[in-house]
């Protein structure tokens, strides 16, 4: 049933504090406790003049509302959309160390202009095939290509939230003897796909505010890998 309040006020009636504190605690009952269908207006108030669409961005693939962004970028699903790596960008071709540096894998990365501080998903995935690449040239049997996710404070080394260094990082070896079943150790016990191919995802979750990007970075001492399958997306809650 409907709300009624158990202390009715008649003009030119004094009001004493115990009554009007009845009322209160008796429409917090009702609130909390015997609110009915019937007592509800039977059309609700909420029209689409008062939902505010998001902003969708098609060329990076995100859109940004009230609440937050969300998006997403992949390779394309049948069609193949390849993203490289290569020890060549990232100075580790001779293993090298005092000149290594971490480089953003391409399409990899969202930009975004946070309109207040939010909490930030990352969420990642992709396939690689790695080398196979002349050994006497760079570290032969020994090479890896590293990724890692970053914020743009993570690319200051050390500075940022996460630091991106190798054993924060997921690796993959690359196929030193090729890609033929028949090239030695090749056959059912050593199959050409247990050396080269990597498969690799991962996830970070940060705050920020203001100005942001946000991807994956690499790392290699391979020659050429190939990223033939790969997915990113975005979550983000403005707090």
């Amino acid at each position: 049933m409907a709300y009624s309040p158990p202390n009715v006020f008649a003009n030119n009636t004094p009001l004493t504090a115990s009554a009007v504190k009845g009322n209160d605690d008796a429409l917090k009952i009702y609130l909390h406790e015997g609110v009915v269908g019937a007592d509800l207006l039977s059309s609700a108030w909420v029209q689409t003049r008062h939902i505010q669409q998001p902003v969708i961005d098609a060329f990076s693939g995100v859109q940004h509302g009230v609440t937050g962004y969300q998006g997403s970028q992949w390779d394309g699903g049948a069609l193949v959309r390849c993203q490289f790596g290569s020890a060549f960008l990232t100075g580790k071709r001779y293993g090298n160390t005092a000149t290594e540096s971490w480089e953003v894998v391409p399409q990899t990365t969202f930009s975004l202009d946070l309109r207040r501080h939010a909490t930030i998903i990352f969420h990642w995935w992709m396939e690689s095939c790695n080398g196979p690449d002349d050994g006497a040239r760079s570290l032969g049997s020994d090479a890896y290509m590293w990724v890692s996710e970053y914020d743009a404070s993570s690319l200051l080394f050390g500075t940022g939230l996460k630091t991106i260094i190798q054993p924060y990082s997921q690796e993959v070896v690359q196929s030193y003897n090729g890609w033929q079943a028949n090239n030695p150790p090749g056959g059912p016990a050593t199959p050409y796909s247990i050396l080269g191919w990597g498969n690799m995802s991962g996830v970070k979750v940060f705050t920020a505010s203001n100005k942001l990007a946000v991807g994956l970075v690499h790392l290699s001492t391979i020659d050429r890998s190939a990223i033939i399958n790969w997915g990113v997306s975005l979550e983000v809650y403005y707090l």
